[in-house]
């Protein structure tokens, strides 16, 4: 018997969802890491049986079914959301971004268009992870996941400013932020897969302080970041109040036309 191939993120916020299928491996599943958009691309083209992926991802068709429950939530302000520019944000007229940011996109495209009430343009920038070719042609760069973190905690240019975008979203808006669920294809694997991914997700929750702890080890954040990390800035699943959030997230990517279609309200079931 084949074994059930499931994408995800190496990312410290996605280290609950996770934990408990790194510290019991199982037999039939088989754990690969990449970067969201990534992942998202080999769920559609089927080289993963399921994976996390960007939320936007799901809503524009990647993957045909969701798994109810586990979910990658922001609740508050994460510090992992950032804009770097040059210039004030009303001045910024052309912003640096990752490939498959779409769903960071989103969230940024509305908070400057609701604050600052400009409409940059988003250009992909090639050189991604993180580098400083951007400032040749932007005035800005989307960081999101790690690299927010790591880059924004340590020294700022002189010249830059570090704004933190997950925070003007919050206080805009006070429905959880849903960033990434678990996706795939096949229905005949529901019934593996979704008991797999509740009770991983369930072990990790029960090992926050465990799991913040090891999150210090080498790294420049310290016992009382990772704990309001894990157990106040991110919540693991998906119930009704973040599917609530999940749909406003939807409007807002059709109203800017960052997405085409509705799929949430036949999706999100159980």
């Amino acid at each position: 018997m084949s074994r059930i191939r499931i994408g995800t993120p190496s990312h410290l916020a996605t280290r609950p969802l996770v934990f408990g299928l790194t510290e019991n491996p199982r037999n039939d599943i088989e754990l690969a890491y990449g970067e969201p958009g990534s992942l998202a691309l080999a769920l559609d083209r089927g080289d993963l049986d399921a994976a996390l992926i960007p939320s936007i991802e799901f809503l524009r068709g990647v993957g045909k079914h969701a798994v109810n429950g586990p979910a990658l939530v922001a609740r508050r302000p994460t510090g992992s959301l950032k804009l770097v520019a040059n210039k004030p944000l009303p001045d910024v007229r052309s912003i640096a971004v990752d490939e498959f940011s779409r769903t960071t996109l989103v969230v940024l495209r509305v908070v400057l268009d609701k604050i600052y009430h400009v409409l940059p343009d988003f250009c992909v920038h090639k050189a991604f992870p993180f580098d400083s070719s951007w400032r040749d042609n932007h005035d800005g760069v989307l960081l999101d996941g790690d690299q927010g973190l790591r880059y924004c905690s340590g020294k700022i240019r002189p010249d830059e400013t570090c704004y933190d975008i997950d925070a003007m979203w919050f206080s805009l808006f006070p429905a959880p932020l849903v960033l990434s669920l678990w996706a795939y294809n096949d229905e005949h694997l529901k019934n593996v897969l979704e008991p797999a991914l509740i009770q991983s997700r369930d072990a990790g929750v029960r090992n926050l302080p465990r799991i913040s702890g090891e999150m210090t080890r080498g790294s420049m954040y310290d016992k009382s970041f990772m704990h309001e990390f894990y157990h106040k800035a991110w919540g693991f699943n998906l119930g009704s109040e973040e599917e609530e959030g999940f749909l406003m997230l939807e409007r807002f990517a059709r109203d800017y036309e960052l997405l085409q279609t509705s799929r949430l309200e036949s999706a999100l079931v159980g």
